[in-house]
């Protein structure tokens, strides 16, 4: 368990993926009401930064150690939970994702959606297992029901989002070898996308497919018409941080084009390996980076 002097100190979030390996020395858990959160380590010394991996650290094996739990497996409330019971102020997650937009979002780019959507809507709540309040939490109520996350009018989210894109800007100069630039993305606005604002005219939208398996040609020319990356779990995560009041701000890397939209010569597999190189190493070096400024903020 963590201590109690660790609990109570406040602290950022960062959530990685199977793209992300980095971790603290030590780990912890956390016991919340929906399952326990195993694997929870500090990316910093002065444990300002605490990091987890979505895939390893809500499900155990036989010996109850930690074991990869799927995308439609993941206890994303148990996850979120914890970490705002953690006192974290806010959250930045990295997700691996395929691209539905190739030619606007290529193989090998990083950016930073300014919405998403579910392909298969369900509800996503802490409603009815938390205490919640209806449009702004008064006290012992968790978070709110009645809200529309991802918006410009969210002014914690907007500006954590400003300040995580002016703190990941550098790497683009460090690493320009190894990354591809999305269509409207530049040196001043990387990794976001058009602009580091939030207007009512969505940029970069994550989709969020069930999984664990990968979409049918047909599914993928529908999601074309309703975001430009696809994933498994993000937007989960988004929904629960927005319903607890903590600022998400989600960075992508582009390791695939979906299925049937490859047009690499050697074929999709060939195109996911070729990139996946540079990925890791750009993925780690924003990890890095968050690290270092998540820790250093007041």
């Amino acid at each position: 368990p963590i201590p109690p002097n660790i609990v109570s100190k406040p602290k950022f979030a960062v959530i990685g993926g199977s793209g992300v390996t980095v971790a603290g020395v030590d780990r912890f858990s956390f016991q919340t009401p929906f399952g326990p959160v195993l694997n929870i380590s500090f990316l910093d010394s002065e444990q300002k930064v605490v990091f987890v991996n979505r895939h390893q650290c809500t499900h155990m094996d036989e010996n109850w150690g930690p074991t990869y739990a799927p995308p439609h497996q993941v206890n994303f409330h148990a996850i979120i939970y914890a970490l705002k019971a953690l006192n974290a102020r806010a959250i930045c997650a990295i997700g691996s994702t395929g691209t539905l937009q190739p030619l606007k979002v290529p193989v090998g780019s990083i950016v930073m959606p300014d919405d998403f959507v579910f392909a298969l809507p369900e509800p996503v709540t802490y409603w009815g297992k938390c205490k919640m309040g209806l449009f702004d939490p008064a006290e012992g109520e968790h978070g709110r029901i009645h809200f529309a996350p991802a918006t410009g009018d969210d002014k914690d989210w907007v500006d954590f989002r400003m300040w995580v894109q002016s703190q990941l800007a550098p790497v683009l100069s460090q690493h320009k070898d190894k990354i591809v630039m999305a269509k409207g993305q530049t040196s001043e606005v990387w990794p976001c996308v058009d602009s580091t604002s939030v207007s009512n005219d969505v940029r970069c939208a994550y989709l969020q497919t069930p999984g664990p398996r990968f979409e049918t040609r047909s599914e993928i020319k529908s999601y074309r018409q309703m975001g430009d990356i696809v994933g498994m779990t993000c937007a989960s995560e988004w929904t629960l941080a927005s319903e607890l009041k903590l600022p998400y701000v989600l960075i992508c890397a582009i390791d695939n084009s979906a299925n049937g939209l490859s047009t690499h010569a050697g074929g999709p597999v060939q195109e996911y390996l070729d990139h996946k190189g540079a990925i890791s190493t750009v993925t780690s070096a924003l990890v890095h980076a968050l690290t270092h400024a998540l820790s250093s903020k007041e």
